[in-house]
């Protein structure tokens, strides 16, 4: 199923790796978000056409195209922060998923490099992978920070490649929500998917995983199906 040639995974974080949203009163967040880009003059008919949701709003914001760049990118940062007093609940309660840590662990003798894109901010997943103890596990992270769009634009994905220094088509995408997928393939890497978060595993293979786990415990049996082959061949 995987490409002879694969040489990196790069994970969502949320709900892929630990359970962040749970811990993050997303319900109380929204309204400030809405009143700080009220505050800085994003139109409420922009506002109001956003999705449900804080990322669908942040994101709908970034392709609106109501505000230069220069603009835009400040609005973004204080709505960014706005949202990340929220997040930080969850710092000291998100542990790591089940079997996330022992597939990370492989991944070096897999000859796999890892890295990670994510919605949330950097500095919350670094916190909580020094705090799981697998931050050394990671060649890069990339969060919300300093990108235009988050995801299902590729923009992040590809930020991870380069800082990875491989080719998209060698990285495989690994994600709980069809958005994850879809910024995969939109950046020209292979995906799957894991059934622990947002999307059901239909909705997930729909948006073209070309797998989809029931968790990370079951995508570590197929690489190791994966490694094993390749010793052989």
């Amino acid at each position: 199923m995987f490409a002879d040639d694969l040489a990196a995974l790069v994970f969502d974080f949320d709900r892929t790796l630990v359970p962040l949203g749970n811990f993050v009163k997303w319900r109380e967040a929204l309204p400030e978000m809405l009143e700080r880009y009220r505050a800085s003059g994003v139109p409420d008919e922009l506002l109001d056409a956003a999705p449900r949701g804080c990322f669908g709003l942040y994101g709908h914001v970034a392709l609106g195209h109501q505000l230069d760049e220069a603009e835009l990118a400040r609005v973004q940062a204080e709505v960014s922060e706005v949202l990340g007093r929220f997040e930080a609940a969850g710092i000291g309660h998100a542990e790591l998923l089940p079997g996330v840590e022992d597939l990370l662990r492989s991944l070096p003798g897999f000859a796999l490099a890892a890295g990670i894109v994510s919605s949330n901010p950097a500095w919350i997943i670094r916190r909580i992978l020094e705090q799981e103890g697998v931050a050394d596990c990671f060649g890069a992270v990339v969060g919300r920070e300093g990108l235009r769009s988050i995801k299902p634009s590729p923009e992040g994905m590809q930020r991870c490649c380069a800082l990875l220094g491989v080719a998209p088509e060698r990285c495989l995408g690994v994600g709980d929500n069809a958005g994850d997928i879809e910024a995969s393939r939109a950046a020209g890497m292979p995906a799957v998917g894991v059934a622990t978060g947002v999307s059901t595993a239909d909705a997930l293979a729909a948006a073209g995983a070309m797998e989809v786990f029931g968790d990370l415990r079951d995508l570590h049996t197929a690489l190791r199906r994966w490694h094993a082959t390749r010793g052989t061949s």
